[in-house]
């Protein structure tokens, strides 16, 4: 199914205003343009384009490995459109955390795409990949794109872990048959007020979620939730937060949307302008 994902936010009377950053506009031809290099990865209600790689390690691979790979990437001239960057891992039978999947958020799809031209023309990068590829291979050709946002303030229960590393869910979702972009819009309205009356004191740690829309929408997907948690005891504190509050979660309509299982990921930030330990 089709999803207009402007529409998902104008239907609740959702603006697409910054609430996280010092977003520049500025009026042309009538219309507002936003001046992407005051956008920063965290901004509440503004379209970035995001893009996964999915990733696999090589025969030297270890953590020392990668946080050497990792900072050496960062010394690189990297576009200044990229606002943020994170590598999401998941256990194998040996219980080896390897990073499966990296993300890499743009101020826009034609950011993005001037940002992977840069990245071709640059010859540090082709010596970087050739270094490390027995640490980590990544397939930059065939990127996942999605249209993605922060319909609620990221920060309404703290800050980001200091150490970079927090416990990512994702969930794929389709859209029930006879349900409609508003629909979506009034469910997530109905979600942000509901984390609205949880006292961030009784939640340990940093929470946040996201939507994501896929730029190909000729697949199953309609779109995806994503929820970011400091520990996994934050994710029981939301958990119980939902228990605890009955007469407010009744009032989500839980028939919108089929949505697969969550699927657990431990994240690590790769790349955050404003953070100078990851800069």
């Amino acid at each position: 199914m089709e999803i207009k994902f402007k529409s998902v936010l104008a239907a609740g009377s959702l603006l697409l205003a910054i609430s996280c950053s010092d977003q520049v506009e500025k009026k042309m031809d009538s219309k507002i343009e936003t001046v992407e290099s005051d956008i920063t990865w965290d901004a509440t209600n503004y379209i970035f384009y995001n893009e996964f790689l999915q990733c696999s390690s090589g025969q030297d691979y270890s953590q020392d490995a990668l946080d050497e790979m990792i900072k050496a990437w960062r010394d690189l001239e990297l576009p200044q459109s990229m606002l943020g960057s994170w590598g999401y891992s998941s256990l194998n039978d040996n219980n080896e955390i390897l990073i499966d999947q990296w993300e890499i958020s743009w101020a826009s799809k034609e950011a993005a795409e001037e940002g992977w031209q840069e990245w071709a023309n640059n010859e540090s990068a082709a010596t970087w990949v050739e270094k490390y590829n027995s640490v980590l291979q990544c397939d930059s050709e065939n990127r996942i794109g999605y249209d993605f946002v922060f319909p609620h303030n990221p920060y309404a229960f703290g800050p980001t872990p200091e150490s970079g590393s927090f416990i990512a869910s994702f969930s794929p979702c389709q859209l029930n048959e006879g349900m409609k972009e508003e629909d979506l819009s009034n469910e997530i309205i109905k979600y942000n007020n509901w984390l609205d009356t949880i006292d961030p004191a009784k939640v340990n740690g940093f929470y946040a979620y996201g939507i994501y829309f896929p730029s190909d929408q000729s697949g199953d997907e309609d779109f995806r939730y994503g929820n970011f948690f400091e520990t996994l005891q934050t994710i029981s504190d939301i958990d119980n937060a939902w228990e605890e509050s009955p007469e407010q979660t009744r009032d989500l309509n839980q028939e919108i949307s089929s949505c697969n299982n969550p699927a657990l990921s431990n994240g690590q930030v790769f790349y955050d302008p404003q953070d100078p330990n990851f800069s």
